[in-house]
């Protein structure tokens, strides 16, 4: 918790330690999930893929470009997925001939029995926050998430270059 009193760090030091929290919270979310990873036999790609579905029915294109993954491993991917009832094909309502790949029963029970109950042991981290603290925190959340992406796009476009 951030303490203010007369002794509070000045600007710099204040953003070296959020610098530095931010960089523990990836840590902990990383080992959190390769944990999960460990437990239910998932490798990065998959827990990657299967985040991505979070948010809706996707195709397997979406799903290469979420994960940097060619469309062969996709196919591989989602075939080891389907297997073990994490995702499952179904047509695209919109346009019969393409294939929409969506969490399946084993996501469902995953997301339930494991990162739900991470959410409810963080809610009261949140609770106890004013509506102005948190529109503070989530802006601050999404333009570190720009910044992020952005500096992304130029590493894999500096890489790149012949």
């Amino acid at each position: 918790m951030v303490e203010l009193n007369e002794s509070r760090p000045g600007k710099p030091e204040l953003i070296g330690r959020i610098g530095a929290l931010i960089v523990r919270w990836q840590e902990a979310t990383q080992r959190y999930d390769e944990t999960v990873g460990e437990i239910f036999r998932l490798n990065a790609s998959e827990r990657l893929c299967l985040s991505f579905l979070t948010s809706g029915p996707q195709t397997a294109s979406a799903i290469a470009k979420a994960t940097r993954l060619t469309p062969a491993a996709v196919t591989a991917l989602v075939d080891r997925l389907e297997a073990r009832d994490f995702v499952r094909r179904r047509p695209d309502p919109q346009d019969r001939r393409k294939v929409l790949v969506e969490a399946g029963p084993a996501t469902e029970a995953l997301i339930r029995d494991v990162y739900m109950p991470l959410a409810a042991a963080g809610a009261p981290v949140y609770e106890k926050r004013d509506i102005a603290e948190l529109l503070v925190v989530a802006e601050v959340l999404e333009e570190t998430i720009a910044v992020q992406d952005d500096m992304t796009e130029r590493l894999v476009a500096r890489t790149t270059k012949p």
